[in-house]
C-alpha cells in the first residue's frame, strides 16, 4: 500500500512540473512574438527665431548612413537659413537704416557615438552665407557671398534619462560665425522643462541669451518632438539691443 502512495507522490510531482514548465513556455510565448523595436533612419526639423530687429527660419535633415539614428555610426547633416534683419547705421548709408537679408547653408558629414549615459556627435563640411543689404553699406564685412568650413559639436544625454542636458557648438569660417547653447532640464514624462543659454555672433557683432524651454515628446504616439523657448536678448545697440527673443522648432523621425 505505501509502495501505491510513493508511487502517487511521485507521478503528482512530474504531473505538477510538468505543468510548471508549460506555463512558463506561456508566458514566455507573447515575448518572442513582440513585434521588433521600431527604428529610424532620418530626422528632419524646421524652425523660427525672432528677437527685435532679426527674424529667422530654418529647415534641415539628419540621415543616418548606417539605417539606424539611434546607433553609433556617421551621418549626413543639411542645414538651411533665410534671416531677415536691419540695423542702424547713420554715418554709412542715407536714411540711417541698412535692411538686411541674409541665406546661409551648410552640409557636413559627422559621427556619432553613444556612451554610458550620453550621446556624441561631431561634424565637419561647408559653410556658406550670403547677405544682400538695401541700401549697400560698403562698410559691412558681410555683405556678398562668403564660403568656408564648418565645425559642430554636440553632447546630449540619452533620450529615456529622466534628467535633461545638451551642450551644442559650431563655428563657420565664411564670417566667422559662432553659435553656442546650453540646457539642463528634467523629463517630467514626456515634458522637458529648465533653463537655457545662448552665445552667438560673428565678426561684426554678437548676441547673448538666457530663458527657459519646454520640449515636448511621447515617442508611443508619434516619433515628433516640438522644442519652446522664451527669454533675454541683449546685443549690439544699433541691432536691437536688449530685447525679448522666442524659438519654436518642430522635429520629426522616420
Amino acid at each position: 500500500m505505501s509502495l501505491i502512495k510513493v508511487s502517487i507522490c511521485v507521478a503528482s510531482v512530474v504531473y505538477l512540473g510538468a505543468a510548471s514548465v508549460s506555463k512558463a513556455a506561456d508566458a514566455a510565448l507573447p515575448a518572442l512574438m513582440a513585434p521588433p523595436v521600431k527604428t529610424y533612419s532620418t530626422v528632419l526639423f524646421s524652425g523660427v527665431d525672432a528677437r527685435e530687429r532679426s527674424y529667422y527660419g530654418y529647415a534641415g535633415v539628419i540621415q543616418a548612413l548606417n539605417g539606424n539614428i539611434a546607433t553609433d555610426g556617421f551621418l549626413v547633416r543639411v542645414f538651411g537659413l533665410y534671416n531677415v534683419y536691419d540695423y542702424t547705421s547713420s554715418a554709412a548709408v542715407v536714411g540711417g537704416t541698412v535692411d538686411g537679408r541674409m541665406t546661409a547653408f551648410d552640409v557636413m558629414l559627422g559621427y556619432q557615438k553613444n556612451f554610458q549615459n550620453f550621446t556624441a556627435r561631431l561634424y565637419a563640411g561647408l559653410d556658406y552665407e550670403s547677405h544682400s543689404l538695401s541700401p549697400d553699406n560698403p562698410f559691412d564685412s558681410n555683405r556678398g557671398t562668403h564660403l568656408g568650413a564648418k565645425v559642430r559639436g554636440e553632447i546630449e544625454t540619452l533620450y529615456n534619462s529622466p534628467f535633461y542636458g545638451s551642450l551644442i557648438a559650431s563655428y563657420g569660417s565664411a564670417t566667422e560665425r559662432y553659435w553656442s547653447r546650453a540646457r539642463v532640464g528634467y523629463n517630467f514624462q514626456g515634458v522637458i522643462l529648465g533653463p537655457e543659454g545662448v552665445l552667438t555672433g560673428n565678426r561684426l557683432t554678437d548676441e547673448q541669451r538666457i530663458g527657459v524651454f519646454a520640449t515636448f515628446r511621447n515617442p508611443s504616439l508619434a516619433p515628433v518632438e516640438l522644442s519652446i523657448s522664451v527669454g533675454y536678448s541683449n546685443t549690439n545697440e544699433i541691432r536691437g539691443g536688449a530685447s525679448a527673443y522666442g524659438t519654436l522648432e518642430i522635429s520629426a523621425a522616420f
